[in-house]
């Protein structure tokens, strides 16, 4: 049987303890605390919330984040890209083999956050304690990150972040044209549910998506409107460490986010208004 269903299974007969009266809701969260699975595979902990919300904490990190087990996604049901939700999209990557990459990959990495929410983070690609640990941005760029974050009161539990392509090029080299095709009806359709009102751009193959040809010392922190969001190309945290000079300029591209959230929306209330409108002739 699947672990993950068991384990569901476990976790509800605690919950079931506390509504029959054996136990109170402090004891029952506290018991839920201490009841977690080791996945066997990876070396991740899960566990599962009270309000039914799964956990994990990745094998080499010291966080929790949410997450939910692709193992409780059945692949023989999965549609088409363009129909997956979210949870559909991690197992799609996770199994996939539609480039050469998948061969070396440890670990593929779909991306994490909310969906919807205001702010879409897009980075490269995985680096080493990415393909490690399954996640986006962990290591000193994601530390710089969520410092980044941090200056607008911003938690990267707020934000989604992605990348180009979602697994790791040998010797972390630069993701090749066949590559980045490869992966990109999974970056479409995450836009398309993530629904952002703001995409940042972090580095230059994510800037290439929307700004063909630019030079991202020139065009960094200027944003360009695209239907009813606003893209801003900004430096990979990445490049900002081995460059100090480029570190205020990030700091300064972030600090702008919120004045671009404001704008952006906007552009919503101008489409509503314009519909509204239309509806009247």
């Amino acid at each position: 049987m699947n672990r993950f269903i068991e384990f569901e299974a476990k976790v509800e007969a605690i919950k079931a303890r506390c509504t029959n009266g054996e136990i109170s809701e402090t004891e029952r969260d506290a018991i839920l605390r201490q009841t977690q699975l080791r996945d066997e595979q990876w070396g991740d902990i899960w566990l599962l919330s009270p309000k039914g919300q799964w956990f994990r904490k990745a094998n080499g990190s010291t966080s929790w984040i949410a997450d939910y087990p692709v193992l409780l996604v059945d692949p023989t049901t999965m549609p088409a890209v363009a129909e997956m939700d979210a949870h559909q999209i991690a197992r799609a990557v996770h199994d996939c083999t539609n480039c050469p990459l998948h061969a070396e990959r440890r670990r593929a990495v779909p991306g994490e956050g909310p969906v919807p929410t205001d702010i879409m983070l897009i980075g490269e690609g995985p680096g080493s304690h990415e393909d490690q640990q399954a996640r986006p941005f962990v290591g000193a760029s994601g530390k710089l990150l969520e410092e980044l974050l941090g200056n607008i009161g911003k938690k990267r539990t707020e934000v989604f972040i992605a990348n180009v392509i979602k697994c790791r090029p040998p010797g972390n080299r630069d993701p090749l044209p066949d590559e980045l095709a490869a992966c990109r009806n999974y970056l479409d359709r995450q836009l398309e549910l993530v629904n952002p009102k703001v995409i940042v751009t972090l580095g230059r193959f994510s800037m290439a998506r929307y700004f063909p040809g630019a030079s991202i010392s020139k065009i960094h922190g200027q944003p360009k409107r695209v239907g009813d969001r606003l893209v801003v190309p900004m430096f990979h945290p990445a490049a900002a460490l081995r460059n100090p000079n480029w570190r205020p300029l990030l700091i300064e591209d972030f600090r702008r986010l919120p004045e671009f959230i404001k704008e952006a929306a906007s552009f919503h209330k101008e489409t509503v208004i314009s519909t509204e409108q239309i509806s009247l002739l």
